[in-house]
Parts: structure tokens; C-alpha cells; sequence
């Protein structure tokens, strides 16, 4: 890979990461990573999302949301 720029974006500082490395990483668009700083080097850790945790909070909205529809549909 060869040097990137660190520019800003936004009121954060970003750098872009080529395609190649993205692969080698088996990371891509969209995922989610944790920076840390681990011997002064910067250290990005992907964070894994549950289908079982995702389900249940689905699960569990769906259900707030049924027994409240009539205030719902008010609200809307």
C-alpha cells in the first residue's frame, strides 16, 4: 500500500484504505471497526454483529410497537 494522506472530513481527520487491503483485512464498506492505539501503532478491530442479539432487538421492537399501534398511528 502505498502512503495515504491523513485530510479532513467533517469535523474528524480520515484516511482512505485501498481495495487490496480491505480484502487482505476482510473488511469492506459498511463494516464496523474499533480504532485503538497499541504500541503507538493505530489498530482497527472489527466488531462483530450478532444475528441472535439483532433478532431479539427486532423481536422486541416489533413488539413494543404492537401494543402501542393506536398511539402510534395518532402520533404519525
Amino acid at each position: 500500500m502505498d502512503a495515504v494522506k491523513i485530510r479532513k472530513q467533517g469535523n474528524s481527520l480520515a484516511v482512505t484504505i485501498d481495495q487490496h487491503t480491505l480484502i487482505a483485512a476482510r473488511l469492506r464498506e459498511g463494516d464496523l471497526v474499533v480504532p485503538s492505539v497499541q504500541k503507538g501503532l493505530i489498530v482497527l478491530t472489527p466488531v462483530e454483529v450478532r444475528p441472535k442479539v439483532r433478532s431479539k432487538v427486532l423481536e422486541v421492537g416489533r413488539k413494543v410497537i404492537s401494543e402501542n399501534r393506536r398511539a402510534l398511528d395518532r402520533l404519525a
